[in-house]
């Protein structure tokens, strides 16, 4: 197996995992709590973005322009997810229009149809922002352990899988003028790559933690 052919199948795998996890989020929709239903928007939103990019890409050649879409996804999943967990909810809301505000200027100034132009910044910090939003969540857990062990331990794993996701989305999208420059092609193609594997795994974990809460709630 060539590296294209690992890819493709990669890339390809994305959509798959995406309809079973919105497909098991709606089964189990009436017996999600509100973070579940957040999660149950991000994959479906997710899908809608990743078809339509799919024909965005085979037909008009161009579909960059999405990332600001998903970013703006992220932006409001997160900090309506992080709102409801979080002591600090100031600090959430200052994140997020701080994301909001960056996003929608560079959305406005930067040339999507371009490709060695375009630069999203915005999608690396709203990473950030969230990363912050994580490791505050983590601090606020060990400080208050009746918290940990009794009313939100069971979100720790998924606070611990957030933080490692958009760490490493965060590194990637840093250098992404670099990695999408005529002289850096293949180092480019193997960073796609290894996001597109994050972003299955990622919609792996939400799809497991829809279902154990749908399940658990249901019962």
């Amino acid at each position: 197996m060539n590296f294209n052919t690992f890819f493709d199948i990669i890339t390809n795998l994305s959509p798959l995992v995406l309809i079973i996890g919105t497909s098991v989020g709606i089964y189990y929709f009436k017996h999600l709590n509100t973070i579940g239903q957040l999660f149950l928007l991000y994959l479906g939103v997710n899908l809608l973005i990743d078809l339509t990019s799919r024909f965005l890409a085979r037909y008009l050649g161009n579909n960059l322009f999405l990332i600001f879409v998903i970013t703006f996804l992220e932006l409001f999943v997160f900090i309506a997810l992080y709102q409801k967990l979080i002591k600090k909810k100031k600090l959430t809301i200052a994140l997020g229009v701080l994301g909001i505000v960056y996003t929608l200027i560079e959305s406005i100034f930067i040339k999507s149809f371009d490709i060695k132009l375009f630069q999203p910044y915005s999608k690396a910090l709203v990473s950030l922002c969230i990363i912050i939003l994580a490791v505050v969540y983590f601090f606020e857990l060990i400080k208050d352990e009746e918290k940990l062990y009794k009313k939100q331990g069971y979100y720790l794993s998924l606070n611990s899988v957030i933080l490692c996701f958009f760490s490493l989305q965060f590194l990637l999208f840093i250098p992404i003028n670099f990695l999408v420059s005529e002289n850096n092609k293949m180092i480019g193609m193997y960073a796609f790559t290894l996001n597109a594997i994050l972003l299955v795994l990622f919609y792996l974990y939400l799809t497991y933690f829809i279902w154990k809460r749908g399940r658990n709630l249901k019962q």
